[in-house]
């Protein structure tokens, strides 16, 4: 069952509370849960976990913080926390979800190995969230058989981590040109800013921009960001109780009919509908 921790939108998803460190076992899961439209957050571990921690960023921004540096994770990354390292991570104003996984194991850092750097950007991971919202609720007599089915079903969590970031790996030279437009346009997606200006961010020609964005992508800059603002929106609409006109204000759209016509476009029925079906 879910643990409520005191925190609204708060929730942990093993009744036990243990902590395991050894590695015995091949993958053991500590815990594992999200934490939905917060926008005050503070983790402060100078001396991190014993287990490891896996961080993915649905929606919003999460800031990790190193020493002289810090990471703003934005929709669609993921951070690894190894045992011991310290974790200083804060949401700070805007509303922001994450899921995580702390768990242990014999061959859990071969599995990782791939997982060189601190973050990287792995796009939308349904799987992940899948995850973290599963409930512990059987019975004693079936706990052993469901915790093999979730360890199960981290490995196979695990390998499609490992398998995006080595893709990402490949395309990180030309990637790594469009990052400061990608940060900027996942962060103020209501603040809509021409080719020229982002073209301008990652000092490439505009033309050359447009290129390589099609090619990365497969939409234009433009249609990302139509892209960022129906993603947006959908989650606003099904975890929010905001007006149709306030969420379309929320995206930077100041006319909720246009609003409304964007999103049937790409949806294929209106943000009223789109709320009465997911609620």
């Amino acid at each position: 069952m879910y643990n409520f921790s005191g925190e609204p939108y708060y929730y942990s998803g093993k009744a036990n509370g243990e902590n395991h460190t050894d590695t015995d076992r091949f993958i053991y899961i500590n815990d594992f849960g999200y934490c939905a439209d917060h926008s005050k957050l503070s983790i402060r571990r100078k001396n991190g976990r014993p287990d490891y921690q896996l961080i993915y960023v649905a929606y919003g921004t999460l800031t990790v913080h190193e020493k002289d540096k810090k990471h703003n994770l934005t929709s669609g990354d993921i951070c690894l926390f190894r045992p011991n390292e310290p974790q200083i991570y804060t949401i700070d104003g805007e509303k922001t979800t994450h899921y995580w996984i702390l768990f242990t194991g014999s061959e859990v850092e071969k599995m990782l190995s791939l997982f060189k750097e601190r973050s990287y950007h792995i796009g939308a991971f349904p799987e992940f969230e899948h995850f973290c919202h599963s409930l512990w609720n059987g019975s004693r007599l079936d706990e052993e058989i469901a915790e093999l089915s979730l360890d199960g079903m981290l490995i196979t969590i695990i390998a499609r981590i490992m398998k995006l970031v080595s893709q990402g790996k490949k395309e990180n030279n030309e990637l790594s040109k469009l990052h400061k437009a990608i940060q900027i346009m996942k962060s103020e997606c209501h603040v809509k800013r021409s080719n020229k200006e982002l073209s301008k961010l990652c000092e490439l020609s505009e033309f050359y921009f447009i290129r390589l964005f099609k090619k990365s992508f497969g939409v234009s800059p433009q249609g990302y960001y139509a892209k960022l603002i129906i993603d947006k929106s959908s989650h606003l609409l099904i975890n929010t109780d905001y007006s149709i006109s306030e969420i379309a204000k929320f995206c930077g759209i100041e006319d909720a009919l246009y609003f409304s016509r964007m999103f049937k476009k790409h949806m294929g029925i209106s943000p009223s509908e789109y709320r009465k079906n997911k609620i």
